[in-house]
């Protein structure tokens, strides 16, 4: 096995702080400062350095983290071949994303999962895109959903293998008595006039909303302010504005709420990615989890039936 203290440096690596990394590894920031130490007097060299109120690596700890994310790959290389030796697919893979990945991606693909590899344990787990590379890299995720924008670039660094895993396209959610409630599909241009609820102003949902609005001509007259889906759709219900809400969050029926498509050149969506640890694609536990995600995003059309939403 590869030194657990590695994948704490990498971890400083990416967060900058032994805070910071201790906190997404699940770790007190006195136990990773004392590996880290530990580490160094190993290797009788500098790791870190002080830098104001925060660490940075020395020369010699970026190349040991340059090695230990060379030593991750070949490692899951070596893994994918031992279990490609098994007659059977079995053990624990993990697979993390945001609450609406989970409910609409990640959960179908679970029970697929259950049902083709008996001996195979699927481990869903809730992690955001900026907990995402420490989560991989310190194993505590094998793939990891999240929603591509400009806060998750770096996410395509060399050490991690990023692909595109669906398009989806965000839909406008109206009261049942609304005037577009009848119709099957709207541009985002008749909408100009309307009282909206979104999240605020630095949350994604505020973000997405504004952005694609202003792509048609005009801002969103805000009324209220609600990044959680569940009190979006009560709002919504209660006929106190309208709201853009992805399509993959509408999972459990709300009896009061209408999903409709919106059209036009002007249509915003989500890409949502999948990541994993270089050197894991071919491993046939890794490879039948992706297949099973696969087969759960062929269609991004709104659901049949009465209206829904994921809280």
């Amino acid at each position: 096995m590869i030194d657990s203290r590695l994948q704490l440096l990498i971890a400083v690596c990416e967060h900058g702080t032994v805070t910071a990394a201790a906190e997404a590894l699940y770790r007190t920031p006195s136990g990773v400062s004392r590996q880290l130490k530990e580490l160094a007097q190993e290797l009788d060299v500098d790791l870190l350095e002080r830098h104001g109120r925060r660490v940075r690596l020395t020369p010699a700890g970026r190349r040991l983290v340059t090695h230990a994310r060379t030593l991750n790959a070949q490692w899951e290389t070596a893994l994918g071949d031992v279990t490609a030796a098994a007659r059977e697919l079995c053990g624990p893979i993990s697979i993390g994303g945001f609450p609406t990945a989970i409910s609409a991606i990640i959960t179908p693909a679970l029970i697929r999962l259950r049902a083709r590899h008996h001996q195979l344990r699927p481990i869903v787990k809730e992690i955001y895109s900026r907990q995402l590379i420490a989560a991989l890299e310190s194993g505590t995720i094998d793939l990891g959903l999240f929603v591509a924008d400009e806060s998750t670039s770096h996410l395509t660094d060399s050490h991690i293998d990023v692909t595109g895993l669906l398009d989806d396209p965000i839909d406008l959610l109206v009261p049942r008595d609304h005037r577009f409630a009848a119709a099957g599909e709207i541009q985002l241009e008749e909408a100009a006039q309307e009282d909206w609820i979104t999240g605020h102003p630095h949350q994604d949902a505020y973000t997405e909303l504004l952005s694609a609005t202003r792509a048609v001509g005009y801002a969103p007259r805000v009324a209220h302010f609600a990044q959680e889906l569940t009190a979006t759709t009560a709002l919504v219900a209660a006929g106190a504005g309208i709201a853009a809400v992805p399509r993959i969050a509408m999972t459990i029926p709300h009896p009061h709420v209408v999903q409709i498509p919106l059209s036009g050149a002007q249509v915003p969506r989500r890409r949502v990615m999948l990541a994993q640890r270089r050197g894991s694609a071919q491993n046939p536990r890794i490879a039948a989890a992706i297949t099973a995600l696969e087969h759960h995003t062929g269609s991004s059309e709104p659901a049949e039936g009465p209206p829904t939403m994921n809280p």
